[in-house]
Order: C-alpha cells, then sequence, then structure tokens
C-alpha cells in the first residue's frame, strides 16, 4: 500500500508493525513514527539533528520564503517577527471579531438554502484572518480566487514532488502547466492586492521587520493560508460530523441554548461552551487538518533502536496517531465526551497533536480552537446543516485533511420552548 497514492489506507495500516516503521518511497527508505514519544524526541531533542526536508522546499511556489516553510535561523527568525500577532494577548482581542463574522455568516444563510460548505467555510475563515491578523477586511473576490486556485496549486505542487513525469511537466507546453501557472498567478495577485490595502497597518509594520518585498508577501501568504486553510477543513468535518450524530448536535443545541439566550455568543461565554469545545476537539482528532509531517535527518542518528542515515525522510502523522486504540477508548468512533476527564482517562502527553509540535508547531492552535468555537456556537443557535443528497463525502489528504466538495442543506432549527409556557409538572 503506497502513501502517495492511498495515504490514509497506508496510515491506517501501518499502525500494526509498530512505532518506528520503514518502508519506501521509491527506492529510498523512509519511516513513520506512531508512538508520542519517539514523536517528542523528534520534535523537541537537541538541535541540528532534523531539518524540514525536501518536501517543504517543493511548496516554495506558493509560499516562497514564508514562515509555513522556512526552515533553521530563517525560520527563528520569522517566527519571532510573527508569533506576537498570534500570542495569547493579542488573540483576546479578536475574539469579538469572530463572533460578529460568525454571526455574519450564519445570518447570510436562509432557511431550505443549499449551501458549498467547504466554500462557506473557506470565506469566513479568510475573512477572520484578513480582519483579525491584517486588521482590514478583503478585497472583493478574494476567498473566491484562493478557494478556486488553491486546489489547483496543491495539485500541481504535488505532481511536481512526486508524479513520474514532474521533470517534465514545466519543460513541454500542456494544458496542466497553463492551468498550474494561472492558479498559481491568481494567488500571487490577490496577496498582493491585500498587502498593498494594508500597507501602513501595524500587521504590515511588523512583517516588514526585516524583510524585503518578496519576504512580506512570502509571509503574507503564509498566514492567509497557513491560518484560514486549515480551519476550513476542521470547520467543515465539523458540519458534517454533527449531521452524522444528531444526539450530539441536541446536546449542543442545548448548551448553545442555555449559554447564550436568544443573543449572539461573545467571547465571554467561551468557558461555559464546555461541550462545544469538546466537539471541535474530537473533530480535530479525527480529521485532524494538518494530517501528516515529514522531517529529514541531518545527520545520522539512532532513533526508536533505528540506525537511520543521514537525508532519510521521517514522518508522524497526527491521523494515524489520534485512530491509535492505544491512546483512545473506540478511536474511530465520533466521542466528544472521551475529551471529559470524569469520563475517561486523558490521552498520554503527545497523543493528541493537532497543530503539531515543538518548533515548528503552528504558532495559532488557540486562535483556531476560538474561531471554530465560536462559529459552532453561532450556527448552532440558528441552524441545522445537513447533506443536501445521500452519501458522506469522502477525506482528501491533500495539503490539509478535508472533505471531497458537498452542499449542505441550511434549516432554522426548531427554537426551545418558552419555560413560560411549558405546561407544570405534575
Amino acid at each position: 500500500m503506497s502513501l502517495i497514492r492511498n495515504p490514509l489506507v497506508f496510515l491506517d495500516r501501518q499502525r500494526r508493525y509498530g512505532d518506528i516503521v520503514e518502508f519506501r518511497i521509491g527506492r529510498q527508505p523512509a519511516y513513520i513514527l506512531n508512538h508520542p514519544e519517539l514523536v517528542h524526541a523528534m520534535l523537541t531533542g537537541p538541535s541540528g539533528r532534523f531539518d524540514r526536508g525536501e518536501i517543504f522546499t517543493r511548496a516554495r511556489p506558493l509560499f516562497g520564503s514564508g514562515v509555513a516553510v522556512a526552515d533553521g535561523k530563517h525560520h527563528r527568525d520569522r517566527r519571532r517577527v510573527i508569533q506576537p500577532l498570534l500570542n495569547t494577548t493579542r488573540l483576546a482581542t479578536y475574539l469579538d471579531t469572530m463572533a460578529d463574522l460568525a454571526a455574519a455568516k450564519a445570518a447570510s444563510w436562509s432557511d431550505g438554502q443549499d449551501i458549498d460548505l467547504n466554500a462557506e467555510m473557506a470565506d469566513l475563515t479568510l475573512k477572520v484572518v484578513a480582519a483579525t491578523v491584517f486588521g482590514q477586511h478583503l478585497p472583493a473576490g478574494f476567498s473566491t480566487v484562493v478557494h478556486h486556485n488553491l486546489p489547483i496549486v496543491v495539485a500541481g505542487l504535488a505532481r511536481r514532488a512526486y508524479g513520474p513525469a514532474a521533470a517534465l511537466l514545466d519543460r513541454i507546453p500542456n494544458p496542466e502547466r497553463r492551468k498550474y501557472r494561472t492558479a498559481l498567478s491568481d494567488i500571487h495577485r490577490v496577496v498582493d492586492e491585500l498587502i498593498s490595502a494594508n500597507r501602513d497597518s501595524p500587521t504590515m509594520a511588523r512583517l516588514s521587520a526585516g524583510a524585503d518585498e518578496q519576504q512580506l508577501h512570502d509571509d503574507a501568504t503564509s498566514l492567509l493560508i497557513g491560518g484560514s486553510h486549515t480551519s476550513a477543513a476542521a470547520a467543515s468535518w465539523l458540519f458534517i460530523l454533527l449531521s452524522r450524530h444528531p444526539h450530539t448536535r441536541q446536546r449542543l443545541q442545548e448548551e448553545v441554548d442555555r449559554v447564550l439566550g436568544d443573543r449572539p455568543a461573545t467571547p465571554a461565554d467561551l468557558p461555559e461552551l464546555v461541550h462545544t469545545r469538546r466537539i471541535v476537539q474530537e473533530t480535530l482528532r479525527l480529521y485532524p487538518p494538518i494530517w501528516l509531517f515529514p522531517r529529514r535527518t541531518a545527520a545520522d542518528l539512532q532513533l526508536g533502536g533505528h540506525s537511520i542515515r543521514q537525508g532519510t525522510q521521517v514522518f508522524y502523522s497526527p491521523y494515524a496517531m489520534h485512530r491509535d486504540s492505544r491512546w483512545y477508548t473506540r478511536p474511530e468512533s465520533f466521542d466528544p465526551d472521551r475529551w471529559d476527564p470524569n469520563r475517561q482517562a486523558q490521552p498520554p502527553h503527545g497523543a493528541s497533536i493537532p497543530f503539531a509540535a515543538g518548533v515548528h508547531g503552528c504558532p495559532g492552535g488557540d486562535f483556531a480552537l476560538a474561531e471554530l468555537t465560536l462559529l459552532t456556537a453561532t450556527v448552532s443557535a440558528h441552524w441545522n446543516l445537513d447533506p443536501a443528497s445521500a452519501g458522506d463525502p469522502r477525506p482528501i489528504a491533500a495539503a490539509t485533511l478535508g472533505p471531497a466538495p458537498i452542499a449542505m442543506t441550511v434549516s432554522a432549527r426548531p427554537r426551545p420552548t418558552d419555560p413560560d409556557d411549558r405546561p407544570s409538572p405534575p
């Protein structure tokens, strides 16, 4: 079974072979780690043993030298510039905007409407990043351009990294090359438009520190796409899972009604939305947006009893780790209550890594959790989202682990009966 051709099937099957599994990519040996302690040792051990590897280099047509793909000292320098934009203090100033944008998205729907779930979530999460981190509304058509072109670019990057005719794709004129280059150009164009519209903003002033115009563009692309595409994938799965589990959705709505009443969700409600947050956590467990992370050994080393040569690719997979029965009871089931410490023992440290870890861990993890919790509560206060046609969408393991395109029907949920109208108990 091939990691390239059938990645999720491969990841599900390889766990049975141990904590560190050797396989082949072409003729080259590679490894995947299946134990939290091994992943922790790789990500947080002495520096200089691993780099991010060739896979991240292949993403440079999209991200350039932005923080999403940078390595070594350059990554550390750019992360120090960007981290303050996503720290806990700054997050508190973003929450009201997140809540307002979630409410505006929910208010834009009508009873009985069919929506393209992936497109709606991509539009919302891009607007959240633009309005919070950049302090600016998106230029007209921005989210449409990104949502349409990003899958084309990601597929093109993958073909150029792994395809059997990768070396020929950009040498011989062909329809795929034209489509790929046009899509890449369109994304870079709208990012430049956003930068131009925000030239005097505090965010641009910070990103400009020690950066030329190209570095500014690359970091802005990293923030916009890295900060939105992952949350959009998780949000789509969240509403799909709720539609499959009506009892969980009912409990969610009961919590939302109790906490919110008839008013919009606010940041002050987050501590009370306990079940809502557990639904978000469980969605991120089953469908972590970044499902596979590569590293490359920078020197010969020992890991998990294996001698690994310099230049070897070593992977870890949140998707595989999160579905390991050693760490999770009934790992394939959707069970938000598993995150209630009074009901189940919690997984060991490192067995839940939806935002990666170590020096390359996602700096926006808390941002995403707050965003998804507010969105879930806001939508659930007013609407049920259910598939417009029969059949479950399959997961697409690409740049993120999102669902295949799916139309969802929006229906006004029954409002709770006014307590004054309820009959008195006997």
